[in-house]
């Protein structure tokens, strides 16, 4: 069948607005000739039409928080779904949702819970990300301890692939089933993560869960990282402990965060803090939940004294917002390395949260390689998670963290860790993804992706190396 002609409307050569779409959160700079602003499925099958036959490449993107140069192409279209943001359905009943891809993930969140209802999945950029961007690259954040990540919640999707065909997958509701590869009641799993490599996400259903009791956010410092370890460690085991996040900063993250601190006591020599979120039932649970984490932060923490308990809206909100700051302020100086060859090398490897240890432990024999530059670190050490990020003032710095980056992601894997927790691969990661799967699963994954994409024209370069597919 004929397609209709592309809605000009909708696309634009103009420089200026261009600029814009050619940009990611780290600086990452793009080649797009043209952006193409949709908001409606058939405008994106007939401008898939038209490039498939043209063998023209179409990247999609949502706002551009990717960490990856995911949304980014130095060639093609820039397919942007920000505008097709309706929060189409809430099923208070189903506890379930019907969004569009562009809807802010902290817009979703807020809309549910004037419901009763909540959706868990909390990326740091919750504000400034998209559910379809979430989806694309299996977003989770620091609530995933407890509720795990956006794959866990997505239920259906509606997808373009590469041949212009809509596809309406559905997870099964029935609790069993044993047909297909691996996908067994959860074929829409294939397409989480997939980071628009075989198909233009249209419209996600997402479960719900009920409205979660309150919680209180703890702050603990320490002076040495065995400590701060052991006291993960500690946690993980401990019955009146039930975190659903455990976050980590490190001495470079304090001195980004000390001139921002109001409301937050540093001591002057602590050299490590650790954020902690804990829900409760009542004040009955709630004392035991304290007395819980009161204990274990007296054995390994040297400022006991200087623990803060925070259960307020503003506080909590405060210490979120010092949590975001942080990679915040490390884009912005990324987005200054760029002009000098540079830029944040932020890895996203994760390990058993019992091998951290040795994790850190490995990146202090091999740290030299470095030299002089800045390395913060911060994150999700609940789950084995957390973010190495190394400052390259240039080139030459450039090339040494990417060395170490490579290293640890090695051997996060040998430590039955993953390359990629919650960023992606998109096209700074792909040299990585050998290290993670055999050969043979690889040249499946490229299977999928030339049946859903044939010409090869949706988001070339994200994943593997354009060259290795066709």
């Amino acid at each position: 069948m004929t397609s209709k002609p592309v809605n000009n409307n909708r696309l634009t050569y103009d420089p200026d607005i261009l600029s814009a779409y050619n940009e990611d959160a780290l600086g990452i700079r793009g080649g797009f000739e043209a952006v193409f602003r949709a908001q409606a499925e058939d405008e994106i099958m007939d401008l898939i039409k038209k490039c498939a036959a043209d063998r023209k490449a179409v990247t999609p993107q949502g706002l551009r928080s990717s960490l990856t140069g995911a949304s980014i192409c130095d060639k093609g279209i820039a397919l942007s779904l920000e505008k097709m943001n309706r929060i189409i359905d809430i099923d208070v009943k189903n506890r379930r949702a019907i969004v569009e891809p562009g809807v802010i993930t902290s817009d979703l969140k807020e809309a549910v819970l004037g419901e009763g209802l909540f959706y868990p999945p909390d990326p740091t950029s919750a504000g400034e990300s998209t559910i379809g961007g979430n989806v694309a690259t299996n977003a989770s954040g620091s609530s995933a301890l407890k509720y795990g990540s956006t794959i866990d919640w997505v239920q259906g999707l509606k997808v373009i692939d590469g041949n212009a065909d809509l596809i309406d997958v559905k997870n099964i509701l029935s609790e069993k089933s044993s047909a297909g590869y691996g996908l067994m009641n959860k074929p829409v799993n294939i397409f989480v993560g997939s980071e628009g490599t075989i198909g233009i996400i249209t419209q996600i259903e997402v479960s719900l869960t009920l409205k979660p009791p309150p919680f209180f956010l703890g702050t603990a410092f320490f002076q040495d990282l065995k400590s701060v370890l052991d006291f993960n460690l500690t946690v993980r085991k401990d019955r009146y402990c039930s975190p659903k996040s455990i976050e980590f900063f490190d001495n470079a993250c304090l001195n980004i965060l000390r001139p921002e601190a109001e409301g937050l006591f540093i001591p002057a020599d602590a050299l490590f803090m650790v954020n902690f979120e804990q829900e409760y039932d009542d004040e009955r649970h709630l004392q035991k939940h304290l007395d819980g984490w009161y204990k274990i932060i007296k054995t390994y923490s040297g400022f006991f004294d200087n623990t803060q308990i925070s259960s307020s809206k503003a506080q909590i909100k405060h210490l979120k917002y010092l949590r975001h700051y942080i990679p915040e302020k490390m884009n912005e100086e990324s987005i200054k390395a760029w002009k000098k060859g540079g830029c944040k090398i932020a890895s996203d490897w994760t390990v058993p949260y019992n091998k951290l240890h040795e994790l850190f432990d490995y990146f202090d024999k091999i740290k030299y390689i470095l030299g002089d530059m800045t390395v913060v670190r911060f994150g999700h050490i609940g789950q084995g998670h957390p973010h190495f990020n190394f400052m390259a003032r240039n080139g030459e710095e450039k090339k040494a963290a990417e060395k170490i980056n490579t290293l640890m992601a090695i051997k996060a894997v040998e430590l039955g860790g993953a390359i990629s927790g919650e960023h992606g691969i998109g096209k700074t990661k792909r040299n990585l993804i050998s290290f993670q799967y055999p050969d043979a699963v690889i040249k499946i994954m490229k299977v999928i992706k030339k049946e859903f994409d044939p010409k090869g024209i949706l988001a070339p370069g994200n994943i593997f190396c354009v060259n290795s597919l066709f």
